[in-house]
């Protein structure tokens, strides 16, 4: 077996559907292309007072857009500045080392921005392992995928002297909105307080089965989020479902995989041999500790048994590929009993909640 650097490697599968804190989640990471000053690239704001003194070092429409994004006050906000003529890649590769995960969109964004946007997103999840999401407007292609959302209205009505602009200024706001609401409630009829109107697209229910993210005027005159989806639409009823279509899902999904990714990392990776008394103690801090602590923030069902387990399948048939054929037929306890060489396999069966929406109350009368 060719030696690799220590991989973890943790998915998501759902059946016919981490002692370790949660991890805070709302990060904003708004890029902006701006030639005003480019004395720096990277700038952290904890909310609108701070980014005020900075008003002089961008444009008056980026300004805007990082007013907009600190205006839904995020846990954490980045802005990461690009030449007007720059190459989009260098700074996504900026952020890639700077900050690990977030939620990310480009103020003013181009078409062929959105699309590179996406791609990055996706690749940083399919080869990386890492849970950035993306905020794109009315892209050409489809994405597909449940870390990209797509933003279709044509246009929006601000209740400042903007007054109506392109459906494409509000992706900062939409940010600094998915950023806050995190894994802590659902985005679906979000009040966009900074509009006093939307202008909407011609069937609602046919953008929404597309995967297209819309925004509605309420009878209260309002606008609000109609429903909190990604653009995933091709689904296999086990890595890709219907509930992963749901941005509080691939959240709460999201922040599960960054939370255990890093307590491996930080508590056992090289520190522990790889015992099956060591590996019960990783699955012990997840069951008693971490999953326990997401059930009492109803991020998990507390109604069901959610838990953590060495997963026998896999190391059994580990053993088997190396050449240990008898392996095939050890029970699980013999397989526990032996774990494989270096590597922890592990398992886990939980239940992520979802907000309510629908509402079916028939009523019958005397």
């Amino acid at each position: 077996m060719a030696i690799t650097m220590p991989k973890i490697d943790i998915t998501f599968e759902q059946r016919a559907v981490s002692l370790i804190g949660r991890s805070e989640r709302g990060v904003a990471i708004l890029i902006v292309r701006d030639d005003t000053d480019k004395t720096f690239t990277h700038k952290q704001y904890s909310d609108l007072s701070a980014a005020q003194a900075d008003e002089s070092l961008y444009t008056a429409d980026n300004y805007a857009a990082i007013c907009d994004m600190l205006g839904f006050a995020p846990y954490q906000a980045h802005v990461f500045r690009c030449d007007a003529d720059g190459a989009l890649a260098d700074t996504l590769a900026e952020i890639g080392k700077r900050v690990k995960t977030g939620w990310l969109t480009i103020a003013g964004q181009s078409a062929a921005d959105g699309l590179a946007l996406s791609a990055w997103v996706k690749t940083q999840d399919n080869t990386k392992h890492k849970t950035y999401k993306a905020v794109c407007y009315n892209l050409t292609t489809a994405p597909d995928d449940m870390h990209v959302v797509n933003f279709v209205n044509e246009s929006v009505t601000y209740t400042d002297d903007r007054g109506k602009k392109d459906g494409v200024t509000y992706l900062p706001s939409l940010l600094g909105i998915f950023a806050v609401c995190n894994v802590t409630r659902g985005c679906t009829n979000y009040l966009c307080s900074n509009l006093s109107e939307v202008q909407e697209v011609e069937d609602n229910d046919a953008a929404l089965g597309s995967g297209k993210f819309i925004l509605v005027n309420d009878e209260n005159g309002n606008v609000r989020v109609a429903q909190g989806i990604n653009s995933l639409t091709t689904t296999d009823g086990k890595t890709k479902t219907e509930d992963m279509q749901f941005i509080e899902t691939v959240e709460a999904m999201d922040m599960m995989r960054d939370d255990i990714t890093s307590v491996f990392r930080e508590t056992y990776l090289g520190n522990y041999r790889n015992s099956r008394d060591n590996q019960m103690m990783l699955v012990a801090a997840l069951n008693s500790s971490y999953f326990r602590q997401l059930m009492q923030q109803n991020i998990l069902d507390p109604d069901y048994a959610n838990a953590a387990a060495i997963d026998t399948d896999a190391q059994r048939a580990a053993w088997v590929a190396s050449g240990k054929s008898e392996a095939a037929d050890w029970d699980d306890d013999t397989v526990k009993a032996n774990p494989f060489k270096r590597t922890v396999y592990l398992t886990a069966n939980v239940k992520i909640l979802g907000s309510m929406t629908d509402l079916i109350f028939p009523i019958t009368m005397a």
